[in-house]
């Protein structure tokens, strides 16, 4: 037997215990997967996912069929009650996935999770691809030390005032996340806030054919958008 075989031999034998599983997925490229997160997937009674549509998808491009149930923005606060409720009185092993990459970044589950540690209900990470990583992995960066901020107000005057504090505060690297189509007021702001000079990098679609890395200072990289 090789050794791949041996994993998957392993993975296939696997018992997970009742409880809650943050599984990370794929953030473009769908080999980028985890074997254990598929098994997990695969082997899970109840799947949670932000919105059936990308939930459905995800699990159909790994040949995988789950019940789902959404946990999202709109309805965070009344699915968390439920959740876990079931998550106590039954012993499911249960999955949470984001649209995309690692959960709880940017994304809906934090609530549960915490209840679910308070009311001592298994919880269990499933490590795999993240955006944020990844953007960090091609950055250049020399320092050691970053600040992860996630997605800056969208109203311009907000937006500017974050901007400020964050410069006042922060004197390390910081990563932020934007939309596509505000994107270049997002770095007009950025330039006037914290400088044309201030040096940055924009990583778009990462694992993905459209894959783009820019680099460069701000003044530069607005033009570029």
């Amino acid at each position: 037997m090789s050794e791949i075989e041996a994993i998957f031999k392993e993975l296939r034998e696997e018992e997970y215990r009742p409880g809650l599983y943050i599984v990370a997925t794929d953030i473009g490229n769908r080999g980028d997967i985890t074997l254990r997160a598929l098994n997990i997937l695969h082997k899970a009674d109840l799947v949670i996912c932000e919105e059936r549509r990308i939930g459905e998808s995800l699990l159909k491009r790994y040949g995988i069929k789950k019940p789902l149930e959404l946990l999202n923005e709109h309805n965070e606060s009344e699915q968390t009650g439920k959740l876990l409720l079931r998550l106590s009185k039954q012993s499911e092993v249960v999955a949470l996935v984001s649209d995309n990459g690692t959960p709880l970044f940017a994304d809906p589950g934090s609530r549960l999770v915490e209840q679910c540690l308070q009311n001592r209900i298994h919880v269990s990470p499933v490590p795999g691809a993240s955006s944020l990583m990844a953007a960090l992995m091609v950055a250049g960066r020399r320092d050691d030390k970053f600040l992860y901020y996630g997605f800056l107000p969208a109203g311009k005057s907000e937006r500017i005032s974050a901007l400020k504090k964050l410069k006042r505060e922060s004197d390390t690297d910081v990563v932020l996340l934007e939309t596509p189509y505000r994107l270049k007021a997002f770095l007009r702001d950025m330039k006037m806030v914290m400088g044309e000079g201030r040096r940055g990098i924009i990583a778009y679609r990462l694992t993905t054919p459209e894959e783009r890395i820019f680099s460069g200072e701000l003044s530069a990289l607005v033009k570029i958008t």
